[in-house]
């Protein structure tokens, strides 16, 4: 049985973690404001668009690490699942106000990939390729985002998707928090449903 050290432990690994602002280290030497560039956002898709593709696709990797690596680590510690579905999105939270930015933080899409692929292998990847699909057919992250999140609830909801190690994370408790991401990214500024960013 997990103590409160452990759940403290696991909320901050997590948030200091998702608090690491990527977009900006990466674009530093550019000399580009990503708050007062394109959408406003400092994430991948605007990195991507705005700065060149190569600094994008790196930032979209370190930010799906970030949301991965603290559910990971709770994995490895032994903990129960909920231990991990809390560390990952406490990763999350920091991602969308990061305490080495001012609190000013991005959307949050990219982190949350790492979360959902970290806890639903399956579902994750049809999700996120439902949605790279998506994107690359309209340009609109915004669609690409609600499609995908569609589809990971679906197929987990239809498959019995597994942790690698064997260990299942109920369909049910993720919707939620699947949902709370889509509601956070269209509350974020910058960013519509149909919004080509």
């Amino acid at each position: 049985m997990e103590t409160l050290v452990h759940i403290i432990s696991m909320v901050l690994v997590g948030y200091f973690m998702g608090s690491i602002p990527f977009a900006k280290l990466f674009t530093l030497r550019t000399g580009v404001n990503l708050f007062e560039t394109g959408t406003g956002n400092p994430g991948a898709a605007n990195v991507f668009r705005k700065i060149n593709k190569k600094t994008g696709v790196a930032v979209f990797i370190a930010d799906v690490l970030k949301g991965a690596v603290p559910v990971l680590l709770a994995s490895l510690m032994g903990v129960t699942e909920g231990l991990w579905f809390i560390s990952g999105w406490a990763a999350v939270l920091g991602h969308w106000y990061p305490i080495f930015n001012r609190f000013k933080g991005g959307a949050g899409l990219a982190c949350g990939v790492g979360v959902v692929l970290s806890l639903m292998p399956v579902g994750g990847i049809i999700g996120v390729a439902a949605g790279a699909i998506v994107l690359a057919k309209v340009k609109s992250s915004g669609h690409a985002a609600l499609v995908g999140l569609i589809m990971i609830i679906i197929s987990t909801a239809l498959i019995n998707s597994k942790w690698p190690l064997g260990a299942e994370l109920p369909a049910i408790a993720t919707a939620p928090a699947l949902a709370l991401i889509l509601f956070a990214k269209a509350t974020t500024r910058g960013w519509k449903p149909g919004r080509k960013d």
